[in-house]
């Protein structure tokens, strides 16, 4: 049986790809853009995709499931979520205003909880679901507070509502891309500037060099072959929690766990001796 993919993000990068392979797998797709005529839908496949227009950065909840509504009126079902809309900002804590990291949060993470909220009613009356929340290696490493954290709190939100959905049969998987040659750092696609200058960080500044490098478009991950992966893991038995999509986010996550790993083991004893003696 055909599924439904709805997807945020899908004008470009990662979330077309995934819209193209679903297509291609032969399944249909509601793909979400923040502007008109931002999604072409891939020749002969116009019956199977539907366009609709959803901003994640808006509070008003009834535009999500307006989007929602729409969708099952259109295809009957919603069997996939991708969470796949967000974008980076890449400055100091101590440089990035409160409104900053708010706003950066309103996307990448209460965005993402708001679609969530629209859709798992869906899921919940067919008994049935995969939800894949796209974070980012950068969740699982260190680096610039505003996006590193956002993502990471995807991460948590992953992990927590796995616990939650499970007695209905929905699934969830945290996708962990690295490095994916995508537009992603393209011109207005992340934001590196400080909002407040302190001067002790002037000779540790690597940002706009790192923009400017990744912009070259020499990035290792396939965004293709990321987008086949999910698709491959949409139809697994047991779907992974968290799936690293790159090779370099396999790395990341290796010494995520190993750095885990060596904290545990060196303070477990003491940690242990922290219960009440019997």
């Amino acid at each position: 049986m055909k599924k439904v993919w709805f997807i945020t993000g899908a004008a470009k990068g990662i979330g077309y790809a995934i819209a193209k392979a679903a297509l291609e797998a032969g399944d249909c797709v509601v793909a979400t853009t923040r502007k008109e005529n931002d999604f072409i839908i891939p020749s002969g496949y116009e019956n199977n995709a539907l366009h609709l227009l959803l901003d994640i950065s808006n509070q008003d909840l009834s535009a999500y499931t307006n989007a929602v509504e729409q969708a099952v009126q259109h295809f009957g079902r919603i069997d996939i979520l991708v969470n796949n809309a967000g974008y980076a900002r890449i400055s100091y804590f101590e440089e990035t205003s409160e409104e900053s990291l708010k706003e950066i949060f309103e996307v990448n993470f209460f965005g993402l909880m708001r679609v969530t909220r629209a859709v798992l009613p869906v899921m919940r009356k067919q008994r049935s679901g995969h939800i894949f929340n796209i974070a980012s290696s950068a969740g699982y490493s260190h680096g610039p507070v505003p996006y590193h954290s956002s993502k990471f709190a995807v991460t948590g939100f992953s992990t927590a509502l796995a616990f939650e959905v499970a007695p209905f049969s929905i699934k969830l998987t945290n996708v962990i891309p690295g490095f994916v040659r995508t537009n992603f750092y393209d011109k207005g696609a992340i934001k590196d500037k400080a909002d407040i200058t302190i001067a002790d960080y002037n000779r540790f500044r690597w940002q706009s060099n790192f923009v400017k490098k990744n912009r070259r478009h020499e990035q290792a991950g396939d965004p293709d072959k990321v987008a086949k992966l999910i698709v491959e893991a949409s139809r697994a038995a047991k779907a992974p929690l968290h799936l690293p999509v790159t090779a370099d986010a396999v790395k990341i996550l290796k010494e995520w766990q190993q750095g885990i790993g060596a904290c545990v083991e060196e303070w477990c004893d003491k940690a242990n001796d922290t219960s009440f003696d019997e």
